[in-house]
């Protein structure tokens, strides 16, 4: 009998989609024989209800719809990133997984790629910079180990940019199929 290696890993959804996608990942993650994970983060209470030990703060701080309800929530943002920042390098897992989210998690990549080079990088749900902002590729592409896409078009586009990029599904594809069979 082999040991069971303890494997800490954080998690950051701070959308409800994001939600569904990180409590299916650790659901699917626990199922891994051999290894006894410990889920660190923020998400919201699908994530919880799996395994994430808890969240960092709540995932309704970060709802903000619009340019307008950004300026009054500008301080509040930065400071919860400036928060998770610390409980990442306090709780120094072994993987960081991003999960879509963009504006918040590529604002976290950037701060804490030179204060953790130990720590493996993933993102999951690429953002769609092949419809806008293709420049967000070659950034992102500074700040990840993987990135994990939903769209199997998605793996050809991201290669061009050097990213270790994997097709995994969409969630909502695989939930249909669930239900044909």
């Amino acid at each position: 009998m082999s040991a069971i290696d303890d494997f800490k890993i954080y998690l950051i959804a701070t959308e409800p989609s994001g939600d569904v996608i990180g409590s299916n990942l650790i659901k699917s993650l626990k199922k891994i024989k051999n290894k006894k994970f410990h889920f660190y983060g923020i998400g919201g209470p699908k994530m919880i209800k799996s395994g994430l030990n808890k969240s960092l703060f709540p995932i309704s701080e970060l709802s903000i719809f619009g340019i307008f309800e950004i300026f009054p929530k500008i301080y509040k943002v930065l400071s919860l990133l400036n928060k998770t920042e610390k409980d990442i390098i306090k709780i120094n897992p072994k993987v960081l997984i991003t999960i879509d989210s963009p504006d918040f998690n590529f604002r976290i990549l950037k701060k804490i790629y030179e204060k953790t080079p130990n720590i493996k990088k993933i993102h999951y749900v690429a953002p769609t910079v092949w419809a806008w902002r293709s420049g967000r590729a070659r950034y992102l592409s500074k700040y990840i180990d993987k990135l994990l896409t939903i769209l199997p078009f998605e793996y050809k586009y991201f290669k061009r940019f050097n990213l270790n990029t994997k097709f995994i599904g969409h969630p909502v594809y695989e939930l249909n199929n669930k239900k044909k069979n």
